[in-house]
């Protein structure tokens, strides 16, 4: 069950499942946590959603990025891949996809799960689903589609957004580079010395720092009309606490864990659902000349504080969880 993770989490619980590693949406849950860079050049926000690399595949091999010019290179460096590991990602465009929900507005970046090739068919697992901005709902997808239809998702058309770049970059929590300007990507396993990845600052790191300074820099500024998309950043923030409060929470043990912190853990979820609909409203009202800076910070100190409660009535489902995929 991936309900509740990212495009890019879904599908790499898929791919690391694909190679032998039970409870990865388990895994990657206990991974999660909110960091924000509040002082970029560009006056974009950088978020980092997870606490650890998650590029790397505990075998000495990482998840690299490989770009290309053309479908064919694209298409015999997938190959390739198959041929060595039985499946690769792939970063396709969310309104490309022949199953998406919402084929208008800009298309998105999107890992996909390749793992099969026949003639001129490949068969791709998207995993991701959920309520997205639009208030479509996309669902699931696994089956095969034509070389001409997987040409099509992975076609970057135009120039790459910023903040595109900027998310692939950090898709596995730590900087993961992206080369630059081409319109295919995907990820290629290869064994890469690893070196430690710290987020630096200015790296706000923690999630409930990270809320407070990031609903003081949405609160006070004009980023949410500079930075429009820092709102689907929020929405991918509490899709990944949903998910991880949800799926932890079924490791608290009924005995252990006070009705108090029960329901510190369901306050923490009902302000997480709230927040992505809050900041929509106020990042419209401030496209209006009308900005709400009294919401944005009244919501992020709610969720700071609630945020502070669910963590300690947590503890212990980390350690369970964390333990049993050692």
């Amino acid at each position: 069950m991936t309900d509740g993770l990212s495009c890019y989490t879904a599908n790499l619980a898929a791919y690391l499942e694909h190679h032998g590693a039970p409870g990865s949406a388990d895994l990657i849950a206990v991974s999660v946590r909110l960091a924000v860079d509040l002082r970029r050049p560009d006056g974009l926000v950088a978020v980092s959603h997870h606490d650890r690399p998650l590029d790397r595949m505990g075998d000495g091999t990482r998840l690299t990025y490989r770009g290309h010019d053309g479908f064919a290179g694209f298409r015999a460096d997938l190959d390739r891949e198959l041929l060595r590991h039985g499946c690769a990602l792939v970063v396709g465009h969310s309104t490309q996809l022949p199953w998406a929900a919402q084929r208008e507005g800009t298309a998105a970046p999107h890992f996909l799960l390749v793992d099969g090739h026949d003639g001129d068919r490949w068969h791709v697992e998207d995993r991701f689903t959920g309520l997205m901005t639009s208030g479509r709902r996309q669902e699931p997808f696994t089956g095969w589609i034509a070389e001409a239809d997987l040409d099509r998702l992975a076609r970057r058309t135009g120039p790459e957004p910023a903040k595109h770049r900027l998310r692939n970059t950090l898709a596995f929590g730590f900087e993961n580079p992206v080369p630059a300007g081409c319109p295919y990507l995907l990820l290629r396993r290869q064994s890469r010395p690893v070196h430690p990845n710290p987020l630096p600052a200015p790296w706000v790191t923690g999630t409930v720092e990270a809320l407070d300074a990031l609903g003081t820099h949405l609160a006070g500024s004009d980023a949410l009309v500079r930075d429009p998309d820092v709102v689907d950043d929020c929405w991918a923030a509490a899709q990944h606490h949903l998910c991880s409060h949800r799926r932890l929470g079924r490791h608290l043990g009924f005995r252990t864990t006070s009705e108090r912190r029960r329901a510190a853990l369901a306050e923490a979820v009902r302000c997480w659902e709230k927040l992505p609909r809050t900041l929509r409203f106020a990042a419209t009202s401030a496209w209006r000349g009308r900005p709400r800076p009294e919401l944005v910070r009244a919501a992020f100190t709610e969720l700071a504080a609630r945020e502070h409660e669910a963590a300690e009535a947590l503890t212990g489902a980390v350690l369970v969880t964390a333990g049993a995929g050692d």
